[in-house]
């Protein structure tokens, strides 16, 4: 029997309650199983499996607690880090979820060459002192984003630095439409030979999206009556209006 011990602080429950599910699906794949306990000051997790299954479990943990530390950890602590007044609030939001889209890969190496399965790991120990390296490029960005938070109140140069990031970021799928409905937003394309559709309900959940999933080419159909929404999509993705095909 293999068995994997985690643990993190309560302050951070929201980094492994973003990936519980995840988890479980992945580790059920494996015949395994992972179950968490709430104590006063931490969450305990543990992941047990066949020893056969090891090598393919230590592999699934590794890359589960990789987009931990890249999606949620990384939003968290930028989020503490950017203090912008200039800007309005959906365009601060939109330009965490950048940053945190940004070089993605690079990060990720990072992670792989600190990270180390033995039989234990504090998650938010292993965060705060085998990361520093990582935690010091975001500290770069942050900064670097707040001594320019006057200029990036202006949606045009706030655009420019939104386009240069995501062109650091590896696009997960070559191509996405984006068709507009009466209150929604109506997504399809396709991935890995099987092709999907579903609807986004508001305007900065569809930038989320986008950023997060980075299309290398994007269509856009129908009229767009949020005008900023559109040109943000248009300067950020290049997106292309169906009628000018």
């Amino acid at each position: 029997m293999y068995q994997f011990n985690m643990s993190v602080d309560k302050r951070n429950a929201r980094w492994f309650s973003s990936i519980e599910k995840v988890f479980t699906i992945k580790m059920k794949a494996l015949d395994g199983v992972v179950a968490s306990k709430v104590n006063p000051a931490r969450i305990e997790i543990s992941v047990a499996c066949e020893s056969i299954h090891r090598r393919n479990a230590e592999e699934i943990i590794k890359k589960t607690l990789s987009e931990m530390y890249l999606t949620v950890a990384k939003f968290d602590y930028l989020e503490s880090a950017l203090k912008m007044p200039f800007i309005s609030e959906d365009s601060y939001k939109i330009l965490i979820h950048t940053l945190v889209a940004f070089d993605r890969e690079a990060e990720y190496e990072i992670i792989e060459k600190n990270l180390t399965l033995n039989d234990y790991l504090a998650l938010d120990g292993f965060f705060y002192f085998r990361l520093g390296e990582l935690r010091s490029r975001w500290d770069e960005i942050a900064a670097l984003a707040c001594n320019n938070s006057l200029y990036l109140n202006n949606e045009e140069t706030l655009n420019e630095l939104l386009k240069f990031l995501m062109s650091a970021v590896t696009p997960k799928i070559q191509k996405l439409s984006v068709a507009v409905k009466r209150d929604s937003y109506n997504v399809t394309g396709s991935y890995k030979n099987s092709s999907f559709e579903f609807r986004i309900g508001s305007p900065e959940q569809l930038l989320i999206y986008l950023i997060n999933i980075a299309p290398l080419e994007l269509t856009l159909e129908g009229e767009f009556s949020d005008e900023k929404l559109y040109k943000r999509i248009v300067s950020i993705f290049d997106g292309k209006s169906a009628k000018a095909r």
